[in-house]
């Protein structure tokens, strides 16, 4: 782990015991975070991109167990440590916004009450100071009359309302790593838009690391600096967003590039990848994605695909890129 790097996953394993199966969700990821910069988590849904996010806070429950890897914090590895020093790092100096804030806000207590309270377990102030504290927590991510708004309750709320409470509750222990797992899931897209300039906003402001978990190009275009491709479970692609978006190398990311909409196209149907995402009961013993691609060749078949160095930060699996 270099100095620059806040987080650093190194071959990541997480699996999910079924009735009669063993469900291979993550293999093998290895990403890396570095200060003040953030990574675009990309895949479609069942990939992987929440396991990982859970990984990193050991919020993984049975059936479900992290199999192997490491996951270095600041140097330190949190798969490695004990119960109570994972819980000083979970919302302190690691936090996280969740896909929907109704099931993350618990109904019965007010907003305000319910941000000041974390803001009391991890920073030991005052309950006059904490409520003074979340009212400027509101402010700062444009709950308009932040201080009426702090006895709302999660259902008085609107759906983008909820959201900036979810990222004022994130954000209330001043964390240094963000994770925003599908942070604007269900909200219409000028909300979106409001949500996403806002995180970015809040992560100049503080030179946080954030990383974002998403299956929209066109958001991690306009907020990451790295972008990190998974497919059933795997690492695909991994680069800048400028060389990824100028030249994707992975047939699934080309697929994903060629899938997206573009007006004036001569024709009005979407293109698809063909076939379905596998479900993965066992070690890959090739390509994982060689059933469904374009380029696919008997060299695929030979054995289970690294992830190739291309040069300076690209990195690919797939032999045939």
């Amino acid at each position: 782990m270099t100095m620059d790097h806040i987080l650093q996953i190194e071959n990541l394993d997480v699996s999910f015991s079924l009735p009669g199966a063993r469900n291979l969700a993550v293999r093998g990821v290895s990403v890396a975070l570095e200060r003040g910069t953030t990574l675009g988590l990309v895949g479609e849904s069942g990939c992987g991109k929440s396991v990982t996010a859970f990984s990193v806070l050991r919020l993984i429950q049975p059936p479900g167990r992290i199999d192997g890897g490491s996951i270095c914090y600041n140097g330190t590895d949190i798969l490695a440590m004990g119960d109570e020093e994972v819980r000083r790092i979970r919302g302190k100096e690691i936090a996280m916004i969740f896909q929907e804030p109704m099931t993350s806000l618990n109904p019965v207590f007010r907003v305000g009450m319910q941000i000041a309270e974390t803001i009391r377990l991890h920073l030991g102030v005052s309950k006059a100071e904490a409520r003074e504290r979340t009212v400027e927590l509101l402010r700062q991510v444009g709950i308009p009359s932040p201080e009426s708004r702090f006895a709302s309750y999660p259902h008085e709320l609107s759906g983008g309302m909820r959201q900036r409470i979810m990222i004022a509750m994130a954000l209330s222990a001043e964390p240094q790593v963000l994770i925003a797992d599908e942070p604007t899931t269900a909200l219409d897209v000028t909300i979106q838009a409001q949500i996403l300039d806002l995180l970015l906003t809040i992560q100049r402001a503080r030179r946080m690391s954030l990383v974002l978990i998403t299956h929209n190009l066109g958001i991690v275009a306009n907020l990451a600096d790295r972008i990190a491709i998974m497919y059933a479970g795997e690492i695909v692609e991994y680069g800048t967003v400028a060389d990824i978006f100028a030249s994707p190398l992975h047939p699934y990311t080309i697929g994903l590039f060629e899938a997206i909409p573009k007006i004036g196209a001569e024709t009005d149907r979407l293109k698809t990848i063909p076939g379905t995402v596998p479900a993965i009961a066992e070690a890959p013993r090739a390509c994982v994605f060689h059933p469904r691609c374009f380029k696919r060749g008997d060299e695929c078949l030979a054995g289970p695909v690294p992830l190739i160095d291309k040069g300076g930060e690209r990195r690919v699996r797939c032999v045939r890129a």
